[in-house]
């Protein structure tokens, strides 16, 4: 063969890259069907994959009977394959076939006009890397040899050649560096990469991707702690690839704890700027991890991804004041809504007569307030969010809600055509709390006339329901409200906002917990839902089981013509209660959001700190959105099948 250039088939779409992923993704999506049908096959296993031309190749070992099967399946976009018509074998001297039961770990390339397939066989305890080449991808593979006398894995830098060497990073516990002038004789370099005790990757490392970027050669690897795989990052200097620049401190994934045990890793890919992880199961099939990439200038940074919201330095933004007694006790959980180069936000505030009422402010900037009105611009007026005649010791301690014994409780604002349509929990201290609506011109909302409509019912009586909000446009010719019955939000819809207090919301679909995650308790829609090119993003909120102590914050992208259908669903919280602001308060361990804007492109959420403080987070909404759509576990639809036996 001759020295040319290697290039590893993944097509890379540019090289000023490094990955940014969600670190704290534990759980898997599973929306969909297995690639493999495990109790169909029960034998299938993934081989390894590759990107060729802008399609992802699996190659996979199925059984029947006593027959051993070669097979391939492509996709266009990583999740959804088709089985190929061919069966692939790789051919050994004699007229003889490479016993496909025996391998695993594939990994592909491109030489010059060929193509190298290197991969482990293992026979007992012995365990070898093989080579095989091809002139034409579509053709069978022919057997060379052994590619390199060590246990392990190993993968070579693809499209790279530094001082005429082709260089491979691989090992077994730890991962060395290894060089070679002719792809045949490899020579061992030194260790790069050792387990980190007490870290994610305190065993043993198996490296399952390399990628040449501006900034160096990145390197992704497994390692497996207590039954579960986690994937780490790494980034290497292009001069001294021996050299190691930075290495992540997070995981870019961890396998779901309810696979623990049940996976192995197939193979990693990379496909229109997506990298793409696949592990198999032992009883279900195989499963996709996709990375999001980012350009970055510190890819030491990597942990910090921007499925996470960053609270401002400046928060909390507003505070109690005590030469005002309606807010001189708490002020928090704002709604917000952006309007004529304004954030105009609407608190919940209280006294010390725990009677919550509604305060107003403006920020330019999403941050700094600008403004703060020394009186409340929405108090409660209807006998269902307040009773003169309750005492503090008449509380009912079962509906307490927010410290509260009455009032206008965690608002939420929606603008429609020329009206601003405010949703709150009214709460008289003794009934259940139940869901008001009123609204306002734009010309008096604007104007400081705080002249609202009479505020009605629309929830059913002696049922508990809080957290509304309302889309900010019509669906399908109707209006669509989100509401929160526990455990599950609700959704319904409807023909008109006028409603009459004799007409109720009926919950007609739900979002639910996920009793395996994060938000396994209860869930509420947090802010009106904003419309972006890629769905609704719902800001939400929730209490898990397993810390049910404290509210945290996650985020969904629903469908923009279906919003009951969920798209993405965040895998971990993007806020959870970790400030002071958000643990000294009324109530400690509460990140409560009932607000979000975007200013330009920039995403702000608008929470409650501790039932105390109104506060504020930011994220790059398209980096944020493709982090939401990028950081499930998926299982793939399952190929065609027809032609395999």
């Amino acid at each position: 063969m001759a020295k040319y250039p290697l290039t590893s088939l993944i097509n890379p779409a540019t090289l000023n890259l490094v990955i940014n992923s969600d670190p704290f993704m534990d759980k898997q999506a599973a929306k969909r069907q297995p690639t493999i049908s495990l109790e169909k096959f029960p034998t299938a296993r993934g081989l390894g994959v590759c990107t060729l031309k802008d399609k992802i190749y699996l190659f996979f070992h199925s059984n029947k009977g006593d027959k051993d099967f070669f097979e391939v399946a492509y996709s266009v976009d990583g999740l959804n394959f088709e089985k190929e018509t061919r069966t692939a074998f790789i051919a050994k001297p004699k007229s003889t076939k490479e016993d496909i039961a025996k391998t695993s770990n594939y990994n592909f390339y491109k030489f010059a006009d060929d193509f190298l397939l290197t991969y482990k066989r293992t026979e007992g305890k012995k365990e070898t890397i093989e080579k095989a080449w091809v002139e034409n991808f579509n053709d069978d593979w022919m057997y060379e040899g052994p590619f390199i006398n060590f246990k392990g894995t190993g993968v070579i830098v693809g499209d790279f050649v530094n001082d005429k060497n082709f260089y491979m990073y691989g090992g077994s516990e730890s991962v060395f560096l290894y060089s070679s002038r002719n792809l045949v004789e490899w020579h061992k370099g030194k260790e790069v990469l050792a387990p980190r005790d007490g870290s994610f990757d305190g065993g043993s490392l198996e490296v399952s991707f390399t990628l040449v970027t501006e900034k160096g050669i990145l390197v992704l690897y497994n390692s497996k702690v207590d039954g579960r795989y986690a994937t780490g990052v790494a980034l290497f200097d292009l001069d001294d690839p021996s050299h190691l620049l930075w290495r992540a401190k997070e995981p870019l994934w961890v396998t779901p704890q309810e696979q623990k045990n049940k996976l192995t890793p197939i193979g990693t890919t990379l496909l229109n700027g997506q990298i793409i992880s696949y592990w198999q199961t032992k009883t279900e099939g195989i499963y996709a991890a996709v990375f999001a990439l980012f350009k970055a200038s510190d890819g030491h940074k990597s942990k910090d991804v921007s499925l996470r919201l960053k609270r401002v330095s400046h928060n909390p933004i507003i505070s109690p004041r005590a030469h005002n007694s309606w807010e001189a006790f708490n002020t928090f959980n704002p709604a917000a809504i952006y309007y004529q180069g304004k954030v105009h936000i609407l608190y919940r505030a209280q006294g010390h007569d725990y009677v919550s009422v509604v305060g107003y402010a403006t920020s330019s900037d999403g941050i700094h307030v600008d403004e703060r009105l020394d009186r409340p611009i929405y108090v409660p007026s209807q006998g269902f969010d307040t009773n003169s005649n309750l005492h503090p010791e008449d509380l009912s301690f079962f509906y307490i809600s927010g410290g509260g014994y009455g009032g206008v409780e965690d608002p939420r604002i929606t603008k429609i055509d020329d009206k601003f349509y405010l949703t709150y929990v009214a709460f008289d201290g003794v009934s259940p709390p139940r869901i008001a609506l009123t609204s306002i011109s734009e010309d008096n909302f604007l104007n400081r006339r705080w002249l609202w409509e009479r505020p009605v019912l629309i929830s059913p009586p002696e049922i508990v329901d809080k957290s509304a909000v309302i889309f900010p446009e019509k669906i399908n010719g109707k209006y669509v409200i989100m509401h929160r019955i526990y455990p599950d939000i609700l959704i319904d819809f409807v023909d008109s906002l006028n409603f009459n207090g004799r007409t109720w919301l009926k919950g007609e679909y739900r979002i639910s917990p996920r009793s395996d995650h994060w938000d396994s308790r209860k869930i509420g829609a947090g802010a009106p839902p904003i419309k972006t090119k890629h769905g609704w993003l719902l800001i939400y909120q929730s209490v898990g089981e397993q810390d049910s102590s404290r509210y945290k914050i996650g985020a969904m992208l629903l469908d923009l013509k279906d919003p009951t259908k969920v798209l993405y669903r965040s895998q971990s919280p993007i806020l959870e209660p970790e400030a002071h602001y958000e643990n000294n308060g009324f109530k400690a361990g509460v990140v409560y959001p009932c607000g979000a804007v975007v200013i330009d492109d920039t995403l702000y959420v608008y929470y409650g700190g501790a039932d105390s403080y109104v506060c504020v987070a930011t994220a790059n909404l398209e980096e944020f959105l493709q982090e939401l759509m990028h950081s499930e576990v998926a299982r793939l639809n399952e190929p065609v099948f027809e032609q395999l036996f």
